[in-house]
């Protein structure tokens, strides 16, 4: 067992991106895996590396000559037995702190099962999360139905030769340290009293050039926005900092003349100054950060969503940890809805917790260290008034007043412009009914030529007990599979495929007809017939591709960061393509 230290220097690297919270949430969970293909195999590497707690594969396949040849996570001597052990075995060598178990027994175990409980889906309802690899339709669907039953996370995954389909389905998730790429909140429009006062103590007419040239491009567009409004009102263009009060009138928005009037004014701020950098900074950054204060729409919807506007009076077993997409979901909305009564206080003035972070600029150290202290203390004084709402809401919810740590809610108040909420649709529905998005927004999106083909592919299955492509090698002899035979099977199958793929989007488009000849345009014969050469095997590489597609969204899923893709994605190896699309 390492110590703390010896895991901080291991797993240093994806700390830094999803820090200790993260960390802990990965080695808490375990990870349910149905099926142990070369796909199966490499996102569970790319699971049991960074540190999972725990891995379950359950499937009954033995090894044999094609698993030898792509999947590297069985040895050459381990023909004729359990896939599930041999890779688990393998790929505990990898992290030996990750604790690892097959249950040799059919995937449909899970599910379908006598009047006890199978060990299989006794393991399947203590999993954190659940992957279907390679997995028939039927019973990805019974899966789904679970997984949605009890809040948990399923994502589906198949391989097809050079292709690949991941899917990812949860009922509800929520994502705090989303990570996006958002410019910082300056309130440049709309600077709280202590920015103001800081502002008001620089006069830019006393410094010397060397210091104007450290003065932080924050400041001289304040200064520059006091300027640009007293001209408006006929005072001093020059110098505001004369103005009997020099934020009357000060501006919420600018129109585009505006804006490039007000890179006029920057450059008359001082009499004398060389072409220094801050000024520039100051004229590049008029367009993103001079813009009204706007709560982002993302949060707009989460505030309005009714999990936001109630507070459930909970138990003690609500948070025992036994479903932690629940707790967490829990613990989020709490939060949320404490959010909610601090935009709706005096003191907020509709905006949200400032994040009290700002950007790097050109600036003396002095003079950034003071700026930055600005904001802190702003962003400090808000949480605080943050945490006075949150104390209600506990109260409310029969909680404790300490329920949540203070690192979380830092992170919270931090991150309140970035909260996310994603709610994917069931796969059991989209088995059943079809794609949520119509068929014209797919094939823009270039996806619905390989998403039809898949589903075609599975329909094929179900009708013939095997993939187009593959021959039913217990009822043909070996032998008789020359290359020739196998060129008929494919060019044979692919035809079927295509006319199965046919009728599957003449239904979702509505059509009784089933003969819609647009429907037929949208499938070329060439990718009918890929899928058809493929049989559905499994090529390393792009399993090993699609494998860290898998980790990664599950990452995300349990680690409750960054934002997981909603909710599609098919890798086309040849074209080098991932494609993504909510379906």
């Amino acid at each position: 067992m390492r110590s703390e230290t010896d895991k901080t220097q291991l797993y240093d690297r994806q700390l830094r991106l999803w820090k200790k919270t993260g960390q802990t949430a990965l080695e808490n969970s375990c990870v349910c895996v149905l099926g142990s293909s070369a796909l199966a195999s490499e996102a569970l590497k790319n699971l049991v590396l960074p540190g999972i707690g725990a891995i379950v594969v359950i499937d009954d396949a033995r090894v044999d000559e094609q698993d030898i040849k792509t999947n590297f996570f069985v040895r050459s001597d381990d023909t004729g037995k359990p896939r599930a052990s041999c890779i688990v075995e393998n790929l505990r060598e990898l992290n030996p702190e990750v604790r690892g178990s097959a249950i040799v027994a059919s995937p449909a175990d899970a599910v379908y099962h006598g009047s006890g409980k199978s060990e299989a889906a006794a393991a399947l309802d203590s999993a954190a999360l659940v992957v279907c690899c390679n997995q028939v339709d039927a019973l990805v669907s019974q899966i789904s139905h679970k997984c949605m039953e009890a809040d948990k996370a399923l994502i589906v995954a198949k391989g097809a030769g050079f292709m690949s389909y991941i899917r990812t389905s949860v009922p509800e998730h929520t994502v705090i340290e989303s990570h996006v790429d958002e410019k910082p909140d300056l309130r440049l429009m709309c600077p709280f009293s202590s920015l103001r006062d800081h502002v008001d103590s620089i006069d830019l007419g006393a410094l010397d050039q060397t210091d104007v040239a450290h003065v932080p491009y924050i400041v001289l567009i304040i200064k520059a926005l006091q300027t640009f409004t007293a001209s408006k009102d006929g005072g001093n263009n020059n110098n505001p900092d004369n103005s009997s009060d020099r934020w009357t009138n000060y501006p919420a928005r600018l129109a585009l003349k505006e804006k490039k009037e007000l890179r006029k004014v920057i450059g008359k701020l001082v009499e004398v100054k060389s072409d220094e950098e801050n000024f520039e900074e100051a004229v590049k950054n008029i367009n993103p950060y001079c813009v009204p204060y706007e709560i982002p729409h993302e949060i707009k919807q989460i505030l309005g969503d009714p999990a936001a506007a109630t507070v459930e009076l909970r138990t003690a077993a609500t948070e025992d940890g036994s479903n932690l997409t629940q707790q967490a979901n829990h613990r989020f909305w709490l939060l949320a809805n404490a959010l909610r009564r601090y935009l709706a206080s005096d003191y907020a003035e509709g905006k949200l917790p400032l994040s009290g972070t700002i950007p790097d600029m050109k600036a003396d150290t002095r003079g950034y260290i003071a700026l930055q202290t600005v904001y802190k203390s702003k962003a400090e004084q808000d949480k605080s008034e943050f945490v006075k709402h949150l104390a209600g809401v506990l109260e409310e919810a029969g909680l404790s007043a300490n329920h949540f740590e203070q690192e979380e809610i830092d992170d919270f108040c931090k991150n309140a412009s970035k909260l996310r909420l994603r709610r994917m649709s069931a796969i059991h529905d989209e088995y059943a009914k079809g794609p949520e998005a119509p068929s014209s927004d797919l094939e823009m999106n270039g996806i619905l030529n390989h998403y039809v083909l898949f589903r075609a592919s599975s329909e094929f299955f179900a009708k013939h007990g095997r993939y187009p492509g593959a021959p039913t090698l217990n009822s043909v002899d070996k032998e008789s599979l020359t290359v020739s035979n196998l060129n008929k099977l494919v060019e044979s199958d692919a035809i079927e495929l295509s006319s199965i793929a046919k009728k599957l989007l003449a239904k979702w488009a509505g059509d009784a007809s089933e003969g819609d000849s647009n429907a037929t345009a949208v499938v070329p014969v060439e990718l009918a017939t890929e899928f058809a050469r493929s049989g559905f095997s499994e090529l390393h590489n792009i399993a090993s591709f699609s494998g860290g597609v898998i980790a990664q969204e599950a990452i995300k899923l349990i680690t409750h960061q960054y934002v997981p893709g909603n909710n599609t994605f098919i890798f086309d190896g040849i074209k080098g393509v991932l494609l993504a699309a909510k379906i």
